[in-house]
């Protein structure tokens, strides 16, 4: 057991090293699993320790991985061996391959990709490196790549959709005859001419922090970061098991510095969805207060409620008539053949006016735009 734990923290550092987040609680959980489930199954073994480590599904493959690169199967002996010795020589290359490469770079077990996969990484000639982290699921990027590609999402033009006032100006090349203007100045016999005013369309962003869209999230923090600079009112919420406002947190102009300001503000990351309490709490507290110019609502959730649809379809209804337009952003569209079956991402279906997907920087900078100019 002793020996075991003693390899547990170098096991865990190699996946924090590929983008898990593992907590210290985390880790006394696992030492705790493995106490109970003792040493003599590797698979107990190995149960035990996704069980306590991982959080996120997408992870699990790499978990995967990196168990067989420090515990491979034929080293499993107990006491007197030392299974961090063996290596991982003609490991297939998993999906999140270049993760995996990060992970284990310290041991030396970076020749884990076979010829054409390692010939694959290094031509350069057939397509550019900002074409291919463009392209590249957030899931499946190393820390480096999360990195720069919240580096490109703040870089990124900020654009304004801007709605029609109630209000006019006057405007030589106007349609509309300004006829109260004529009769004000008692200059009948010149004709003024008007045009509408246009403003800038208020935003209201609602983002999905459980534990299975963690990724997801926290790039769309900085897309929500972004925006703040086009102009106009935004406001942020993100919620799990709660609804937090987070609009102050990203008004700071650095993004490292909102991100940190909203990690301290929400306390509840990664945990379970409650959409609909989430929405109901929003239309509770804020409806009135922010959506009462017609602001553009984006949504960004799985939409795998935890409870009953029946409040979640109550609320999506009210936020319709309150809204100008309720645009559904879900990053498992990026499967070829999604289709909403679970409970709640039907009902989304049914109430949202447009759909679309966030899952890498095209679909980011495709959202940008689907969002641009607009009337």
């Amino acid at each position: 057991m002793a020996h075991l734990s003693s390899s547990l923290p170098e096991l865990t550092r190699a996946l924090r090293a590929g983008g898990v987040k593992i907590g210290s609680g985390s880790m006394l959980d696992a030492n705790a699993a493995l106490a109970a489930v003792g040493l003599a199954a590797r698979d107990d073994v190995r149960a035990a320790l996704c069980a306590t480590l991982i959080r996120d599904p997408a992870d699990l493959a790499l978990f995967e991985h990196v168990f067989d690169a420090f515990f491979p199967l034929q080293s499993w002996t107990l006491p007197g061996s030392d299974p961090l010795t063996a290596k991982s020589k003609g490991l297939e290359a998993p999906p999140a391959a270049r993760r995996l490469a990060q992970s284990l770079a310290s041991r030396g077990d970076v020749q884990l990709l076979r010829g054409p996969d390692r010939h694959e990484r290094i031509a350069t000639g057939t397509e550019s490196r900002l074409e291919r982290l463009a392209s590249k699921d957030f899931e499946q990027m190393t820390v480096a790549e999360l990195e720069a590609a919240r580096r490109l999402i703040a870089a990124a033009p900020a654009r304004s959709t801007w709605r029609r006032s109630r209000r006019w100006e006057s405007d030589s090349a106007g349609r509309s005859v300004d006829l109260k203007r004529m009769l004000r100045s008692r200059q009948t016999d010149i004709v003024l001419f008007r045009a509408p005013q246009w403003r800038p369309r208020d935003w209201v962003l609602l983002i999905d922090i459980s534990g299975s869209m963690a990724v997801y999230s926290r790039m769309f923090l900085h897309f929500a970061h972004a925006l703040s600079r086009g102009g106009g009112r935004i406001e942020t919420f993100v919620f799990a098991t709660r609804l937090t406002r987070v609009t102050r947190e990203l008004k700071e102009s650095d993004p490292d510095a909102a991100m940190r300001a909203v990690s301290r503000r929400v306390p509840d990351w990664d945990g379970g969805t409650r959409l609909g309490e989430s929405l109901a709490e929003f239309s509770r507290l804020w409806g009135r207060r922010v959506l009462g110019r017609g602001a553009q609502v984006l949504l960004l959730t799985d939409g795998l409620e935890r409870d009953g649809i029946e409040v979640l379809d109550l609320e999506l209804a009210r936020l319709v008539r309150s809204s100008h337009e309720l645009v559904w952003i879900n990053p498992l569209r990026r499967h070829a053949g999604y289709q909403p079956l679970a409970a709640g991402a039907g009902v989304l279906a049914r109430h949202a006016h447009r759909n679309a997907s966030a899952h890498n920087l095209d679909t980011i900078l495709d959202l940008a735009r689907m969002l641009g100019p607009r009337v």
